[in-house]
């Protein structure tokens, strides 16, 4: 009767079984310590080992821990030390000293060892910080895992390999019953490895004998494994290795077993990558919200002080974060300097260029005289700033309190309109932004305001926004609105335009800026 084929790739050669692998000390080197001492001394070293209740912790500065257990350093003597009873006291004491620095020594290597195997199993998942300390450490569920895959095989050491971001090689994040130095070990190539290939195309491979299949690597030097792939439903994930100290084979009730254990650990892997995840979400929510706190507090909340004129102004981002501001200062001479900012980025693009552009008017509005002056000086900072992939919009407006005048200037799309008696007049058309280039032809305006007349600016999210709303007409009705306020104080136009804007259905996610500028009417 044919045997039947297997679900899994079963590797194997019919030859003589290899010789059983010699275990690694866990410290390696103090063998060798030990066999100096003797030699020079006649006392050689030994570890005493008891079961610990606090497992994986130090029960005092002399205590060595080792995988649960507590462990002393003891000076044992030699057959020919034991006849002498005149050894010398001194030698024995210095001996016993010798003995505590190595017990501070193996202590601090089991803590060394403790913290990265914490951090091994949390790279696993691409995890720089502990996703939740209250819950049992990733570590311990990854090493509890392969436990179960040796006990319920008969096998002797697993190891967890996990895929690095390129998918090229392979890392040993956790480990049962191998060396602790083996997650020190650099990662392996996945090329040339065929058994982690072949897994991770969704196949169980089976190596009864690795040393006679030398073209499919094993990671271990052992003389048979089993290598079984740990993948999500849409992404590979890395390798469960299964090492034998005998010649053996795995059965397919083993195998299925097997990958019933890597598919808990799959599920392990992406639980705690979704939870640290979410907290980074979190993290960057609260991030998102301090930096617009800190871009609503850096808005002017009080009203220049200028007589006889009356200023209000209103800057909304659009996803809480944005690149829109407004600004004034009271410059040489008494006059007013006031100006619309509007960085034509996203996100935080637009909040780092609106912050650097509204920095760069800030430094250079005490020295440039005039509008044309200042947008030069600060298309210059701001072309010599950017690698030429930002640009913004700006307009700026000075104010002669006493004779009622205006000179402006604008680049870019913030727009501008005078409210007379008998008309309303745009400012300028729209032109090329700040930062297209060294050298800018700004768009200049001057006015003459009487009292009772507004000059309004305001970017360009406004515009779109009003535009959404009313169409093609929307500079019309946005000026008769204005208009049939002007009688009023700028806050009281200032609140029927957002009145309007809230009469929409739907809210627009623009940034939004409008400025108001008022000269009094004469008492």
């Amino acid at each position: 009767m044919p045997r039947p084929i297997p679900d899994y790739l079963r590797v194997h050669r019919e030859e003589s079984p290899v010789s059983e692998t010699a275990k690694q000390e866990a410290y390696p080197g103090l063998t060798q310590i030990s066999q100096a001492l003797a030699n020079l001394t006649g006392f050689r070293l030994a570890l005493r080992e008891e079961r610990s209740p606090n497992k994986g912790k130090r029960m005092s500065q002399q205590h060595v821990t080792r995988g649960g257990k507590t462990a002393r350093i003891e000076l044992h003597a030699a057959a020919e030390q034991e006849t002498n009873p005149k050894a010398d006291t001194t030698a024995v004491e210095s001996l016993g000293n010798v003995a505590g620095g190595l017990e501070f020594l193996l202590a601090e290597i089991d803590r060394l060892r403790v913290t990265l195997r914490k951090q091994e199993a949390e790279l696993a998942t691409h995890i720089p910080v502990i996703a939740n300390p209250s819950v049992e450490h990733l570590a311990d569920r990854l090493e509890t895992a392969l436990a179960s895959a040796v006990e319920v095989t008969g096998a002797d050491a697993a190891g967890l390999y996990v895929l690095d971001d390129a998918t090229s090689q392979l890392k040993l994040r956790a480990a049962h019953n191998l060396p602790e130095g083996r997650l020190l070990d650099p990662p392996r190539p996945l090329e040339g490895s065929l058994a982690d290939l072949e897994a991770l195309s969704g196949n169980a491979v089976v190596l009864e004998d690795t040393k006679l299949l030398p073209h499919w690597p094993c990671p271990e030097e052992a003389p048979s494994a089993a290598c079984i792939p740990i993948a999500t439903s849409t992404t590979p994930l890395g390798t469960l290795w299964i090492f034998s100290e005998t010649q053996r084979d795995f059965s397919l009730k083993e195998t299925n077993l097997l990958e019933i254990i890597a598919g808990k650990i799959a599920v392990d892997l992406e639980r705690d990558q979704l939870i640290s995840e979410r907290r980074t979400t979190q993290k960057l929510a609260r991030q998102k919200n301090q930096i617009a706190d800190r871009q609503k507090a850096q808005l002017p909340n009080v009203k220049p002080l200028v007589d006889g004129w009356d200023v209000s102004a209103w800057t909304q981002q659009g996803n809480d974060m944005g690149g829109d501001f407004h600004d004034w200062a009271v410059i040489e001479d008494g006059k007013l300097a006031i100006f619309v900012g509007d960085a034509m980025d996203d996100n935080f693009d637009a909040v780092m260029t609106s912050t650097s552009l509204a920095t760069a008017v800030k430094a250079n509005c005490r020295i440039a005289h005039t509008a044309e002056m200042m947008l030069d000086r600060v298309n210059r900072t701001f072309w010599e700033a950017s690698a030429g992939d930002h640009f913004a919009s700006l307009a700026y407006a000075i104010f002669d309190p006493m004779l009622g005048t205006m000179e402006a200037g604008s680049c870019g799309h913030v727009q501008g309109f005078a409210f007379k008696h008998n008309s309303v007049k745009p400012l300028w058309n729209p032109s090329w932004p700040l930062g297209s280039g060294p050298e800018i032809e700004p768009q200049l305006a001057t006015a003459m305001l009487q009292p009772g007349e507004t000059l309004a600016l305001f970017s360009s999210g406004l515009a779109e926004t009003l535009e959404e709303l009313d169409g093609k007409n929307w500079q019309a009705q946005f000026c008769d609105l204005v208009v049939r306020h002007m009688d009023l104080p700028t806050d009281r136009i200032m609140r029927a335009v957002q009145e309007r804007l809230n009469s929409a259905e739907t809210r627009i996610n623009a940034d939004k800026t409008l400025v108001l500028v008022k000269r009094k009417n004469d008492q």
